[in-house]
């Protein structure tokens, strides 16, 4: 025993500390005290610590340009010599909305998972042609849920740490994306159905197509094609035949409703902030509405929908064309109300008659 502590002592000696491993520099701890605010303490509220309340001191500024080109969270101390990742969105104009960071934590709280959260079992066998719209209408939806996730992620790495809020949101709205995509394919294939034609996909390739910005994706994602998919959920939800569509359609609804909320309150701090930027979205909205145009002129989804409207094919041709008719003025309605809203002027005589035949207003 005395001759291994002498052993050890011996080697301790040669590096210069005691327990010191050989072959390990001993730590320096220059990096202790190193902090741009030390002392900085945040404490939970009535609804816990969430992602907003860290917003205090130099935590909380959010600069208008982020320069920093690495993955730096906001706030830490830059560290010297590390290779920029090449963030190409770095103006806070670019991608910004108040709500972010609410809209994250409430996209955390309302989560759901289609596998048990579903009543599958309250879906009954319905007749041929019902079962058919509604898996046609299902196939689309999971298209437009590959778009969302598609769209989102791609413009999503391009954004800078320095606005972090905005980055953790839109993962959890790519999340959603996934989440649809598994529900509304799981839908069709559970009552003796399945997948349907696939649909035309013009205005999914015009937004991964958008090359102008964030900004103008969010216009085509949100504002136009999320416009149209909430009020289509919503007749949707009228018209559920059991349950579980009931609950597909509410809880897709609230996913979506988050996304359209981030959407408008981005594009107007957008417009507060870019010269020119309501007569650029008049332009994007101008391309928009003739690619969106041309996407309803396929008979498919219309069709769909008119029958699940009725309640089979026999009633589809009046009373579901009737029920579609309301929808689309319902949704040109809440579509020129959203531009409104934002400032951005609309011309009904330079919009596609396809689309102004739903305008009851002047």
């Amino acid at each position: 025993m005395a001759k291994a502590k002498a052993s050890q002592a011996a080697a301790d000696s040669k590096q210069g500390q005691p327990g010191a491993i050989e072959g390990i520099p001993q730590p320096k701890f220059d990096w202790a005290g190193r902090s741009n605010q030390w002392g900085t303490r945040v404490k939970p509220g009535k609804h816990g610590l969430r992602l907003g309340d860290l917003n205090v001191g130099i935590y909380g500024e959010i600069p208008e340009h982020w320069p920093d080109q690495t993955r730096n969270p906001r706030g830490a101390i830059a560290r010297k010599g590390v290779p920029p990742v090449g963030y190409s969105i770095r103006d806070k104009a670019g991608l910004w909305a108040d709500s972010a960071a609410d809209l994250y934590e409430e996209a955390i709280q309302r989560r759901w998972a289609p596998a048990t959260d579903v009543p599958w079992e309250t879906i009954k066998p319905l007749n041929e042609g019902l079962e058919r719209a509604i898996c046609q209408v299902c196939t689309e939806l999971c298209q437009y849920a590959n778009g969302d996730i598609e769209a989102i992620s791609s413009w999503q790495h391009q954004m800078s740490y320095g606005y972090h809020e905005v980055k953790q949101f839109l993962a959890t709205a790519s999340f959603d994306g996934a989440r649809q995509y598994e529900a509304f394919r799981k839908r069709a294939l559970c009552n003796g159905g399945g997948l349907g034609l696939e649909g035309p996909g013009k205005v999914n390739r015009m937004i991964l197509e958008s090359r102008g910005g964030w900004s103008e994706a969010v216009t085509y994602l949100f504002l136009l094609r999320g416009t149209f998919t909430m009020t289509m959920l919503r007749y949707l939800e009228r018209a559920a035949y059991n349950d579980a569509e009931r609950f597909l359609y509410r809880h897709t609804l609230q996913d979506k409703a988050r996304h359209l909320t981030y959407g408008l309150e981005h594009l107007q701090y957008a417009i507060a902030h870019q010269e020119d930027m309501a007569l650029i979205m008049q332009q994007l909205m101008f391309i928009g509405d003739r690619v969106f145009a041309r996407e309803m002129r396929d008979n498919v989804l219309r069709e769909a929908l008119a029958v699940i409207f009725a309640g089979g094919i026999e009633k589809a041709g009046s009373e579901g064309m009737a029920v579609y008719r309301e929808m689309m003025t319902d949704f040109m309605e809440t579509y020129l109300g959203h531009c409104s809203w934002l400032g951005v002027k609309r011309n009904l005589e330079m919009m596609p008659q396809l689309l102004t035949q739903y305008v009851t207003r002047a």
